[in-house]
C-alpha cells in the first residue's frame, strides 16, 4: 500500500516509481508469459519499422493481458489494484491493456492532452521487463505538466509540432519549439529495473529516447477514475472508445475486483449520466 507521501507526490508531480514491487521469480514468470503471448499474437500485432533500421520491428498488441489467464491477474493484484484505489478513489474503472516488444522512441506528448482533460484522472501503469536508463529507453516526464498552467503552455508549444510529424520521422520535436532537442528537454527519467512499477497521469507530458536497437519490453495497464459526468463519458468516447466494449473474459468474470471495474464501465455506458 502506498503512503500518504506517495499519494501527494503523484498528485503534485503526476508520476510514481514503486521499486521492486515484484520479486525476481514473479518477473521471470511474467516475462515468460509475455514472450509467449507476443509470439502467439504476432499477426495481430501492430508492426512498425524503426526509422533508423528498416529491419527492426516493434510489436504492439492490444488488448494484451486479457488474452492470458496468468497475466490477467495483474489487474487485480493487491500491489496494483490497491495503489489505484488510493490514487483514483472508489469506483475506478478498467481502461484496457497493451503489450509492446520494441525499441521505439517517442517525442514529447501527453496521452490525454488539453485543459479540458485535466478534470478526469486516468493512470497508465508500466511494468518494464528489461532495464531502462536515461540513455536506453527510460520514460522521461516533465513533472507537474498534468496541471495548469504548465500543461497549457506545453500543449501550445509542443503539440502543434508533434502532430505535424509522420510516423516515420525521427525529428527532435523540442528543437522546433523551445530551442532544445527532445532529449535535452528539462525532464526526469523514470529509470527502472524489472520488478519496479512505473505509473503516470495520462495528461502528463512524457517522451522516450535512446531505445532504438535495445530490447525494451513492457506491459501497460490503464485505469480511470469513476466516470460520473457527461464530460467524463465524452472524454472516454474520444480517447478510448474501446473501454465500453470490454473483452468477454473480463465482462463475464466472477472475480470481485474485475467485476467492480467492469461494472463501473457498463454502468457509465448504460445510465443517463447527469
Amino acid at each position: 500500500m502506498i503512503t500518504e507521501g506517495q499519494v501527494a507526490h503523484f498528485k503534485t508531480f503526476g508520476f510514481l516509481i514503486l521499486k521492486q514491487v515484484f520479486s525476481p521469480e514473479e518477473m521471470e514468470a511474467i516475462t515468460r508469459d509475455f514472450d509467449l503471448l507476443i509470439d502467439a499474437n504476432e499477426k495481430a500485432s501492430f508492426m512498425r519499422a524503426e526509422p533508423s533500421d528498416d529491419e527492426k520491428q516493434v510489436k504492439h498488441v492490444v488488448p494484451f493481458i486479457e488474452k492470458s489467464p496468468q497475466l490477467m491477474k495483474l489487474a487485480e493484484d493487491d500491489r496494483i489494484y490497491g495503489t489505484m484505489e488510493r490514487l483514483l478513489g472508489p469506483g475506478f474503472i478498467w481502461g484496457g491493456s497493451e503489450g509492446q516488444d520494441g525499441r521505439a522512441s517517442a517525442d514529447w506528448h501527453a496521452d490525454r492532452p488539453g485543459v479540458g482533460e485535466l478534470f478526469f484522472t486516468r493512470i497508465k501503469v508500466h511494468l518494464y521487463l528489461d532495464k531502462t536508463t536515461e540513455a536506453i529507453g527510460a520514460l522521461r516526464v516533465i513533472p507537474g505538466s498534468h496541471r495548469m498552467p504548465l500543461h497549457e503552455l506545453l500543449v501550445t508549444q509542443l503539440l502543434k509540432y508533434y502532430f505535424k510529424q509522420s510516423a516515420t520521422e525521427d525529428v527532435p520535436i523540442a528543437s522546433n519549439a523551445l530551442g532544445v532537442t527532445g532529449p535535452e528537454m528539462p525532464a526526469f527519467a523514470l529509470k527502472s529495473t524489472p520488478g519496479d512499477i512505473v505509473l503516470f497521469n495520462q495528461s502528463l507530458f512524457h517522451a522516450v529516447y535512446g531505445g532504438t536497437g535495445k530490447q525494451r519490453r513492457y506491459i501497460a495497464l490503464k485505469f480511470a477514475e469513476n466516470p460520473t459526468t457527461e464530460k467524463h463519458i465524452a472524454s472516454l468516447e474520444k480517447w478510448t472508445k474501446y473501454v465500453f466494449q470490454p473483452e468477454e473474459i473480463f465482462l463475464n468474470s466472477e472475480r470481485p475486483r474485475i467485476r467492480n471495474m467492469i461494472e463501473g464501465v457498463v454502468g457509465a455506458r448504460d445510465k443517463n449520466v447527469n
